[in-house]
């Protein structure tokens, strides 16, 4: 199955937009293994199930600022399934461990990408999901971002960090992790959390354009109920205004991306604690 979306950014422009359509599938898919491709200066491409949180969200092009606007629900009930930040990037799972994805799925496909040459750019994002025999399905995923929503990065900040930790709910084998932030973040980290004490640094990043995916395909990372992680992003502003957490290159975010097995949609990781330092 292949995914393609591609629509021109004029220069100096920031484009986020979003193209929902129905996969081209009459029975279910289930996916083992992803290829996607993009322009290298991507901010962030995803795919994301809609039926929950846009039920009635019919198949076209939309500007996403004012999709989120009118469905809220989108962020926290809006089901990602592939989602990258990098120019080409490639999944492959357990063997028979799989992403089981519906016949006709409403989807949503989201490119958000800055132009600031002074030429106009094709912004394009392609996905390829191969199927894999049902008769060797043993298990399928599932995962979640965690968001710091309450980001305040003050005016001329040289060093700010913004920290959360959150705990599962449910006890989970982690597959991969990766962050997301914006570009006044100067490094991103996770650590294990066990619920009372923060534990081992396992993650960390120092380019905000291009995370890595941390794989644990090989060896699954455990995480009991009641465990889980801290993630911190340290930030730099240079401008005069204090930034606050948004969806625009303007604005800030601190999230991490968490892929898990079993596939319990009702799993989460629940945040209990945030600050700064």
């Amino acid at each position: 199955m292949e995914l393609e979306y591609r629509f021109t950014v004029q220069p100096g422009e920031e484009a986020w937009r979003c193209k929902v359509s129905d996969l081209p599938t009459s029975t279910w898919l289930n996916v083992n293994h992803v290829e996607s491709v993009q322009n290298d200066t991507m901010h962030h491409m995803d795919l994301m199930a809609i039926a929950l949180a846009a039920p009635d969200l019919q198949p076209g092009e939309y500007d996403c600022g004012e999709l989120y606007a009118q469905y809220p629900a989108l962020m926290d009930d809006g089901v990602t399934f592939y989602a990258s930040q990098r120019a080409t990037q490639e999944i492959t799972l357990p063997p028979g461990t799989v992403a089981e994805l519906l016949p006709r799925l409403r989807v949503m496909h989201e490119i958000h990408f800055i132009n600031p040459t002074d030429a106009p750019v094709e912004a394009f994002s392609r996905v390829d999901a191969y199927a894999y025999p049902p008769e060797e399905v043993v298990q399928s995923i599932w995962g979640g971002a965690v968001r710091d929503r309450e980001i305040a990065i003050p005016a001329g900040a040289t060093s700010h960090v913004e920290w959360t930790r959150c705990v599962m709910d449910k006890a989970v084998d982690v597959l991969f992790l990766s962050t997301h932030t914006h570009e006044r973040a100067t490094k991103a980290q996770i650590r294990h959390f066990d619920g009372s004490v923060v534990g081992e640094l396992i993650y960390t990043n120092t380019d905000w354009h291009a995370p890595p995916l941390e794989d644990y395909t090989a060896t699954p990372l455990r995480i009991p109920a009641g465990a889980g992680f801290e993630f911190a992003c340290d930030y730099a502003n240079s401008g005069s205004a204090e930034v606050n957490w948004g969806f625009s290159a303007n604005d800030e975010m601190c999230q991490i991306a968490i892929v898990y097995t079993p596939g319990d949609s009702q799993a989460e990781c629940v945040i209990v604690e945030q600050g700064v330092r």
